[in-house]
């Protein structure tokens, strides 16, 4: 598993060499940021009266979208896009592709989880189907950023011998 650790550093990490004691604390370590990441907005002084109830609807929100699969979900200001134009691209597409074809499974969703089941099922496709998109993103940023596309290939040709 490639872990970005900042700095530019990416460490490759073999989590089978962890021993169940060093992989629980990983795991409860983990799981305690990221619902209390999911609860940091509910604050005393936004709501004096009923923030610690807030934070526990916002905290088992995120931990029932853990469970159904979800690791982000939208929030105020929502998960960070991808910056690369041609990745930005490439889930625009896919996300269409997934509102066509996952339409009732999305329609079935409740309202608040819907967008993050979106994105769950788009990034899903974007990744098993970047094969396919890839060339027409590539095309799309190249007409969107006004850039001319490649001239096609002239085809070789035979000069007779005289």
């Amino acid at each position: 598993m490639l872990v970005p650790v900042g700095k530019g550093i990416e460490l490759d990490v073999d989590v089978t060499r962890f021993n169940k004691e060093v992989m629980d604390h990983i795991v409860k370590t983990g799981l305690r940021n990221l619902i209390m990441d999911s609860h940091a907005s509910a604050t005393q002084k936004a709501d004096p009266t009923g923030y610690i109830a807030k934070s526990r609807e916002l905290a088992e929100r995120k931990l029932a979208s853990l469970y159904s699969g979800i690791v982000r979900t939208q929030a105020v200001g929502g998960p960070k896009a991808p910056t690369d134009p041609i990745a930005m691209v490439i889930l625009r597409l896919a996300r269409k592709a997934v509102q066509k074809e996952r339409a009732k499974e999305l329609a079935a969703a409740s309202k608040g989880d819907r967008l993050a089941l979106l994105n769950k099922f788009a990034t899903e496709y974007a990744e098993a189907h970047d094969a396919q998109l890839r060339p027409r993103a590539i095309q799309i940023v190249r007409l969107e950023n006004d850039e001319p596309e490649a001239p096609p290939a002239k085809a070789a040709t035979k000069k007779k011998a005289a």
